[in-house]
């Protein structure tokens, strides 16, 4: 017997999964890798291969133990030293490496069969690839590195954990890897997760000047405002977004004649404002524009013009259009992270962003593979979702129009490869975010999920995701995560590195805040006292 050898396989086998007795004293983790000789036909005869398995659930009993054993029993037994306890561990079989890769073995493994642990050099064949992203070590193995393959991002990756399980630092890692290799991305970011990756956390990290931040609302120094240009969208565009639906044809008339008259009386090019419209529209109930068929009809126009006003102040408020547009080469370049900062504005604006953004990064990406003149991006990008289950909701979860981006990220999940337009999906409920969109995803990153819904979620979306591995979610600590799909040779248990930049996610330290505010609150105490009753301020 081989001086590595943890134990034998006993029982029943098949193909996919078998249990082994384990020697006493070399008890293996669960997650843990071990390698196994099984036959299997290769060049048409059958060959011993070793493959790689992994430990997904451990069982230990002693006989004499067992329920209903009195306690005095056990304690004599122990006291004693009397041991017979008996550990079986099941594994999953994960495959060799064949002529096309990991191979899946078509004959089960024979009972009494010897199981070692995986030896490193073994077990990196199947973890690391040739140029890959370094996102941390195997669980279980400190000492072999777990990677990506860029190559299997082309098929949408999803990165899914419960609130504090850790996934925003694990976006962090993936986005310093990609920036390394070159990668143009865009993160659209509700919360303002990723503002902070400009700020070097520790030495190492060269790329923290290709990091730029378009903020909404409020822009710092080395921040850029994000603005939508309205007289690039037209009048049609206008109407969609200002919800002015195609059957309200006097009220697209209304929008549509407003925005010829400023072109009209401003010139064609003209780069006019939503100020620019309201006005307008102003002038038409005040009968200082007059409409084709406004003679017959003057009281319909009025209220119509009205009703489009309210809709278009109502586009106003959010903040957000204006009378020049970002330029593509700020908006997005080669080895540059842009983060789309909507933290502090209304849902519905960040919605609209989001949308209007998207369908102009992913144009441009169209109109180059396909050889078209216009704005186009010679290069792929990939796009980070955070809260995507906001942004494109299950059916079950929003109304039936939904929000505006989610149209935009089903088109990208179903025809953006093509387009070299790649999606990351982050939310912490992967039960509300559209099942196609997730089911396209077929690379997952999984931490820690609790709620049972999620995690029935996961497994329908996951071809690759295991029943033992999804019983396993639960209890994966801060950090840990299962990784399934093309972005890795074989599901990969691992612990994500640590961030070489500045996470900009963390909660509010409530502890620190409140010991704060007992300091402020004893300090307007003793203002309170030197001023006196006569010299208190009457509000």
């Amino acid at each position: 017997m081989s001086e590595n050898t943890i134990g034998r396989v006993i029982g029943e086998t098949n193909t996919r999964n078998f249990q082994f007795t384990v020697e006493e004293g070399e008890e293996p983790a669960v997650f843990e890798y071990v390698k196994i000789s099984i036959q299997d036909q290769v060049d048409g005869e059958k060959k011993f291969q070793d493959v790689l398995a992994q430990v997904i659930d451990i069982q230990r009993r002693n006989p004499a133990m067992e329920n209903g054993t009195p306690i005095e029993a056990v304690e004599t037994m122990t006291e004693q030293g009397i041991d017979n306890t008996n550990t079986v561990a099941r594994a999953q079989v994960i495959g060799y490496m064949g002529a096309t890769g990991v191979t899946k073995p078509r004959y089960a493994p024979k009972p009494g069969t010897e199981v070692e642990i995986a030896p490193d050099e073994f077990l990196e064949k199947f973890t690391t690839v040739d140029d890959g992203l370094n996102i941390g070590t195997m669980l279980t193995r400190e000492s072999v590195n777990a990677e990506l393959d860029v190559e299997g991002l082309n098929r949408h990756l999803a990165i899914l954990a419960a609130t504090g399980a850790g996934k925003s630092h694990t976006t962090g890692v993936l986005i310093e890897e990609l920036l390394e290799k070159g990668a143009s991305m865009l993160a659209i970011d509700p919360h303002g997760d990723y503002v902070k990756m400009s700020q070097e956390k520790n030495e190492g990290f060269e790329h923290t000047d290709k990091i730029r931040v378009f903020k909404a609302r409020n822009p710092g120094g080395d921040e850029y405002q994000i603005k939508v240009k309205t007289s690039k969208l037209g009048w049609r565009k206008l109407s969609e977004l200002a919800g002015i639906r195609e059957d309200f044809t006097n009220q697209r008339k209304i929008m549509r004649n407003a925005v010829n008259h400023i072109k009209e009386e401003k010139g064609e090019n003209y780069s006019y404002s939503l100020e620019d419209i309201i006005d307008t529209l102003e002038k038409i109930q005040d009968d200082l524009i007059l409409l084709d068929g406004d003679e017959e009809n003057k009281t319909e126009t009025v209220e119509h013009a009205e009703k489009v006003q309210f809709k278009i102040e109502r586009l106003e408020s959010y903040g957000i259009f204006g009378t020049t547009e970002v330029n593509f080469d700020s908006l997005l370049s080669p080895q540059q992270l842009t983060v789309l900062d909507l933290s502090g504005i209304p849902f519905k604006a960040q919605d609209l962003i989001s949308e209007l953004v998207l369908e102009r990064i992913y144009e441009a990406r169209v109109r180059h593979s396909l050889g078209e003149s216009g704005e186009t991006y010679d290069y792929p990008v990939f796009t980070i979702v955070e809260e995507a289950h906001r942004l494109c909701p299950s059916s079950s979860s929003r109304s039936e129009s939904g929000p505006r981006t989610k149209e935009k990220l089903s088109e990208i999940a179903s025809e953006g490869r093509k387009f070299g337009t790649f999606l990351t999906l982050i939310t912490q409920r992967p039960s509300k975010i559209d099942e196609d969109v997730l089911s396209q995803c077929n690379s997952m990153i999984v931490q820690r999920i609790v709620n049972e819904m999620d995690q029935s979620s996961i497994k329908a979306a996951s071809e690759s995701m295991a029943g033992g591995m999804i019983n396993e979610l639960p209890g994966l600590n801060v950090g840990d995560a299962i990784i399934t799909g093309p972005a890795v040779k074989v599901p990969s248990t691992v612990h994500i590195r640590e961030r070489k930049t500045e996470h900009g996610g963390d909660d509010i330290d409530i502890s620190r805040k409140l010991s704060q505010a007992r300091e402020d609150s004893m300090e307007n105490e003793n203002t309170t006292d030197r001023l006196g009753e006569k010299d208190s301020l009457d509000l």
